[in-house]
């Protein structure tokens, strides 16, 4: 679901600063050159940036993502697609063609490679686009920016095309990203954390998944042993709990999964798999900060927020501040991120120092065999 939904599902991105000396025109001026243009030079994917209210509108008129502090728009991607039947069929006939041609034979391999790649264009420029697209909200001051889908397919078209007209890359904020980008961390924690996992490395978000599995496995800890009260931010408070789903599988493998709602007998089943030697792979959680209420899924890459619900929106706002109801749900954002900066920094503190081997983990070992005190 995309980020103005009530339950919205986004990766989130730092985004470097850019080197500009006015940083509101260069961010006018990329929307624009890097916005959606139609399909009519026979492209197969058209795509481009449009408004935030509108897919099909890339003229961006009178500035319309700029909304307070953030941008904010949309990217569309235009999809062609012959189904693979109709393709066969329309090959089938060329090739019949081509033996009348030529006295009952049949093309040679390339020849047929030939036909099928003609018959495919010439189909593909009969098909209408479909256009699909994704939410997109970048907080410069804040140096992250969350892409509303998870689609590894429209991730790296947005990707490329961003990185092409904004000459920005983007870092995707997985587990140790996140700690190393939006936390505060001390050089030691850096130097911990550099010696776990090898940053620079392609496989970097794979290799250091168990920093997401502890974590998660941590949170149910903490939930259960300490209430799940946290300070985020000078005299706030939030409070943490499990939701209605919890994952769990091998560090070393992830295909022998135990999926458990939190009932009773569910939940009896979820801690003979961490006697087992199961941790949390993915699990739901609810964060209640006052009165505000959210809700939400990750996953052991800590990557992605899934079906995030934020408190209900007031129904209407003035017209005189049409951008009202965006900047509402950019503070619930704000805070959520908030609490969970402060739960992921309280677990680094403990995880990147040598309390983790002499403190924490025989507490967590206590918690799962049933004898913490």
């Amino acid at each position: 679901m995309p980020i103005q939904s009530g339950s919205a599902s986004f990766t989130r991105f730092f985004v470097p600063e850019p080197h500009v000396a006015d940083f509101w025109s260069y961010v006018d001026e990329t929307l624009r050159a890097g916005a959606y243009r139609d399909g009519s030079d026979g492209a197969e994917a058209p795509r481009g940036f449009v408004a935030w209210e509108d897919l099909f509108d890339p003229s961006f008129a009178y500035s319309s993502y700029h909304k307070g502090e953030y941008i904010a728009f949309q990217f569309r991607l235009d999809q062609k697609k012959v189904p693979s039947l109709v393709l066969k069929q329309y090959v089938r006939d060329a090739v019949e063609q081509y033996r009348k041609e030529h006295e009952g034979r049949y093309p040679p391999r390339q020849e047929r490679l030939k036909i099928r790649d003609e018959v495919h264009t010439r189909l593909l420029s009969q098909v209408l686009p479909q256009p699909s697209g994704c939410d997109v909200v970048w907080n410069p001051a804040g140096r992250w920016m969350l892409v509303g889908t998870s689609s590894p397919k429209m991730l790296e078209a947005f990707l490329e095309h961003f990185e092409r007209h904004f000459k920005l890359y983007p870092v995707p904020l997985y587990h140790a990203q996140w700690a190393l980008n939006l936390l505060p961390l001390e050089g030691r924690q850096k130097d911990t954390l550099a010696g776990l996992i090898s940053i620079k490395s392609p496989h970097a978000m794979h290799e250091g998944r168990f920093l997401g599995y502890e974590f998660l496995t941590w949170l149910w800890h903490f939930v259960e042993t300490e209430g799940g009260q946290c300070d985020f931010a000078p005299g706030m408070t939030a409070a943490l709990a499990l939701g209605e789903r919890i994952v769990l599988s091998r560090l070393d493998d992830g295909k022998e999964r135990v999926i458990c709602t939190t009932q009773a007998g569910a939940m009896d089943e979820a801690r003979t798999a961490l006697r087992q030697g199961k941790l949390v792979e993915e699990a739901q959680w609810i964060v209640t900060v006052g009165d505000n209420e959210y809700i939400a899924i990750l996953d052991r890459d800590l990557w992605a927020f899934k079906g995030l619900k934020t408190p209900k929106q007031m129904p209407e706002f003035d017209e005189e501040d049409p951008d009202g109801r965006f900047l509402e749900k950019m503070f619930f954002l704000e805070e959520t991120f908030a609490v969970w900066n402060a739960l992921f920094q309280r677990f680094l503190s403990s995880r990147l120092s040598p309390s983790w081997n002499s403190d924490t983990l025989p507490a967590l070992r206590q918690w799962i065999e049933g004898t913490s005190q």
